[in-house]
């Protein structure tokens, strides 16, 4: 993905988000995140040198040319002073130069390689398509990372409104008992009580408020989106309530890449021992030629075809086979064993999320009980027949039961999300 098309999408999935209310689900967070992820821009890089390497395969089809140039004197030379020649014919013999220069062209064009060059350029795009799915692997571990900060926003939203209620509760009973008190039905030491745990709780407050501030400082460094108080965090788990029935995680499609590109080593391993084709030539222009007897400089050249085949190469071919067919079975057993972790790690998480549904049931019934003991106790309260304390116990445990029943429904989508993520979001 090119950073036009990254930028397009950033905007697409923006206008989105925020297309109700300023709702921000978490699958939006997740490819928000994945847009801004600076890993992602490593899928680039990749393409960037698998064209590169592509480019140089296609040169090899090329015809190879050189140049050369030199220029020699030698201390002496082939001469015809023969004994018994009269002088008279010394002269008919051809006398050498000891200096001698030569500028040549060289020429060698490939016409057969047996298919090496084509399974090379296969191997190469293996190769990127290999190191795009580890970099996918590592961009997927971005998933699980956003979703335990997205439920930990929605738990300290849940802990911070809780304790707005608790506080809440409190000022107006406390208002209750001060009306009792100068009526003398009540004692000054429960509007006391009262109004004390009323300042502890604005303390859980602002630190409850400084944690939320930093949660959300935390996602929009990974999704680029300023959040805050107002922003809707919808409880929705990864990919909807279905927990989805195929597996889909990129460390599996990362064995099938390994496993493609050992069989294309292998086809290419038979191909660099088989024979190749080429025809060459030179042109030269200097002295002396291939006739020794003209010393001129001048033009000349030669052509031929030749055929190359480095039989040395047949010693080890079938070692080399025997090592790639290894390490595709040492890839099938990674394969296996990360199967298996799987399978083991679904079942686990497939029963906390049948557990929680459980306990959610019986969250219900509990918060009912609680608010009728609560209710009880304000009464009694009231009219003076406990103390503040006894009903701050009371109202505690109501409260904390609805704590407890959206953190078991935080938790249950949590754990939803998990199993998601633990399948293969294949929208990711």
């Amino acid at each position: 993905m090119n950073w036009k098309s990254t930028v397009i999408l950033f905007f697409i999935i923006a206008n989105t988000v925020f297309a109700q209310k300023g709702a921000l689900t978490l699958d939006s967070c997740l490819q928000l995140a994945k847009v801004n992820y600076p890993l992602l821009k490593q899928n680039g890089l990749i393409d960037q040198m698998e064209q590169n390497d592509q480019k140089g395969l296609n040169h090899n089809r090329l015809p190879k040319l050189s140049f050369h140039a030199n220029a020699t004197y030698q201390s002496e030379v082939t001469n015809f002073d023969l004994p018994g020649i009269p002088p008279a014919f010394a002269n008919i013999f051809p006398t050498f130069p000891k200096d001698n220069y030569a500028a040549t062209l060289d020429l060698e064009q490939t016409i057969y390689d047996a298919g090496l060059v084509k399974e090379q350029k296969r191997v190469e795009k293996l190769n990127a398509e290999n190191e795009h799915q580890k970099n996918q692997v590592e961009i997927y571990k971005l998933v699980d990372r956003v979703n335990q900060l997205y439920c930990t926003i929605l738990l300290s939203r849940a802990n911070y409104q809780t304790l707005i209620l608790y506080k809440e509760d409190i000022h107006n009973k406390a208002l209750l008992v001060s009306s009792s008190l100068k009526n003398g039905l009540s004692l000054q030491s429960n509007l006391d009580e009262l109004d004390a745990e009323e300042m502890k709780t604005d303390q859980n407050l602002i630190e409850a408020k400084e944690n939320l501030s930093a949660l959300y400082q935390n996602m929009t460094t990974l999704i680029k989106i300023p959040l805050n108080d107002s922003t809707e965090f919808p409880t929705q788990p990864i990919g909807g309530t279905s927990k989805g029935t195929d597996i889909a995680r990129p460390e599996l499609k990362g064995f099938d890449t390994q496993k493609a590109l050992l069989d294309e080593k292998h086809l290419l391993t038979n191909k660099s021992a088989l024979p190749t084709l080429t025809v060459s030539g030179n042109g030269n222009y200097g002295r002396p030629g291939y006739n020794l007897l003209d010393q001129n400089l001048r033009l000349f050249g030669i052509a031929g075809i030749n055929l190359k085949w480095n039989i040395g190469a047949l010693y080890n071919l079938n070692v080399e086979k025997q090592n790639l067919n290894i390490n595709k079975q040492m890839v099938d057993v990674q394969k296996e064993l990360f199967e298996l972790n799987l399978n083991t790690t679904l079942a686990t998480q497939a029963a906390q999320v049948n557990t929680l549904k459980s306990v959610i049931e019986k969250d219900k019934s509990i918060l009912e009980k609680r608010h009728n003991i609560t209710l009880t106790s304000a009464n009694q309260l009231q009219n003076g027949s406990i103390t503040s304390t006894e009903y701050l116990t009371q109202l505690n445990a109501e409260l904390q039961a609805v704590l407890n029943q959206k953190i078991h429904e935080i938790k249950l989508m949590n754990a939803i999300s998990n199993y998601s993520t633990t399948k293969g979001i294949t929208n990711f």
